[in-house]
């Protein structure tokens, strides 16, 4: 799976009452037989068992898959764009694009330096090494998410995809880990596709501020926002197309923090087995189908 750790250790949307029931009324009366089977299943598993079948259902870091894909990551000061490749040794990139802008030449130069620094075992030892400790923070926050949030299924929206999850956190919930913490002040609303019990998105806002070790390690500002959408991408691969961040507080007392990117992700596709020389030669010469995804 491709959703990554929220700011790393601190990186991880969420009337009228007779409005409200217009809508339920409506699908009520209109929704097809099958649908409303199907609704009546989904009640007869709770929410947070479904979610837990959803969580069991991520397959992280899966070392023997080859494929390619584009990278966006746009923030206030501007955008990088770069063609990913995943083999078992690890990810490779390869910047494609600043500000939607082809590569000056002397950019091509230290670009084309530093992934050519891989060849190296062990500088791409180092590199797979520190991806794996990232992918690491990533499956603690999932295992959490179970335990972390009380969740209900939502009462009046029909999703022929997906199920949807409201979520808050769990009074009796106590944090393992700093990943985790950060579940103790957040809603969130979860998607699962149905046919696959998969998240395909996940919604979450601070609704509180959340301290980390008392707040002399950190604190992040009620009002913070993460969106991570995922997909079927490539044969059964799954990959992440969209991430949002958007997070302020402060890290180690005074140092102030301010998190606000999206990055997308598209054009997955499966690549035949390579070596890091051959992925790197890949790389080279691979025309990338676009310079940006919006």
């Amino acid at each position: 799976m491709s959703f990554r750790a929220p700011i790393n250790l601190l990186r991880l949307r969420t009337g009228n009452l007779i409005l409200a029931l217009i809508p339920a009324i409506i699908l009520a009366l209109f929704t097809p037989a099958q649908a409303l089977r199907s609704d009546s299943v989904e009640q007869s598993v709770k929410a947070n068992d479904l979610l837990r079948q959803a969580v069991d259902s991520e397959k992280l870091g899966n070392d023997d898959e080859y494929y390619a894909w584009m990278d966006r990551l746009q923030k206030p000061r501007g955008s990088v764009t770069k063609l990913m490749v995943k083999i078992p040794e690890g990810i490779l990139a390869r910047t494609v694009a600043i500000n939607d802008k082809p590569l000056s030449a002397v950019e091509r130069q230290q670009d084309d330096e530093r992934v050519n620094r891989l060849l190296d075992p062990q500088k791409m030892r180092d590199k797979a090494s520190k991806q794996r400790e990232d992918q690491q923070h990533i499956e603690r926050i999932l295992r959490a998410l179970p335990d972390a949030f009380n969740c209900e299924y939502a009462s009046t929206a029909h999703d022929e995809r997906n199920h949807r999850l409201e979520c808050s956190p769990n009074p009796a919930f106590s944090a393992p880990n700093y990943e985790s913490q950060v579940l103790r002040g957040m809603k969130a609303v979860i998607l699962i596709d149905r046919e696959e019990k998969r998240i395909s998105r996940i919604e979450g806002t601070l609704f509180r501020d959340v301290t980390f070790g008392w707040g002399f390690i950190g604190r992040l500002n009620r009002g913070g926002h993460i969106e991570i959408t995922q997909a079927k991408v490539a044969g059964k691969h799954w990959g992440m197309t969209r991430m949002q961040l958007v997070f302020e507080g402060r890290v180690v007392i005074v140092k102030p923090l301010r998190i606000e990117e999206t990055e997308t992700s598209w054009d997955y596709r499966s690549v035949p087995k390579m070596s890091v020389s051959q992925a790197l030669g890949f790389m080279r010469t691979t025309n990338p189908t676009r310079a940006s995804s919006h």
